[in-house]
């Protein structure tokens, strides 16, 4: 899964999004609770929001990629817009990966980004996240049990 995050201190969420026509799944507020779903006493620094941008599948970063350059492609005027709005500090697009790394098998784990989606995200002031996320345990025994990697 890939996201698109934007942020700002003293973003105008609502006013953006409307001028932006992007959807977001995620609007966020400086100063509401961080996660509504376990209060810990942390309160966000920043406004804003963030967009789907691929459903790929967090063992396949190229599906994600792929569909980043499509979703730049598609939104490049808007994003451009989004970018010089005031209020705006932070853009990027955040890949969820599946880490590979275990004990057993795989000692390092390596991603790549096509050129393209680099020069593309650069052009519209877009940062590139990857968030990595541990592989759910219970299909990672299945998978061995089955005799696959």
């Amino acid at each position: 899964m890939c996201i698109l995050r934007v942020a700002g201190k003293q973003l105008d969420v609502d006013r953006h999004l409307a001028v932006s026509g992007l959807t977001a799944d995620k609007v966020f507020r400086a100063g509401e609770p961080r996660w509504m779903s376990q209060p810990d006493g942390k309160r966000n620094e920043m406004s804003g929001f963030t967009v789907e941008v691929s459903r790929g599948s967090s063992s396949c970063l190229d599906e994600q990629a792929n569909d980043a350059i499509g979703f730049l492609r598609q939104h490049e005027a808007a994003l451009a817009r989004l970018r010089a709005a005031p209020g705006v500090e932070d853009m990027r697009l955040d890949f969820r990966v599946d880490l590979r790394i275990d004990r057993q098998n795989v000692m390092a784990q390596f991603d790549y980004f096509p050129p393209e989606l680099v020069s593309r995200a650069g052009a519209l002031g877009l940062g590139l996240e990857i968030s990595i996320y541990p592989m759910d345990l219970e299909k990672l025994a299945r998978t061995r049990q089955a005799g696959g990697s």
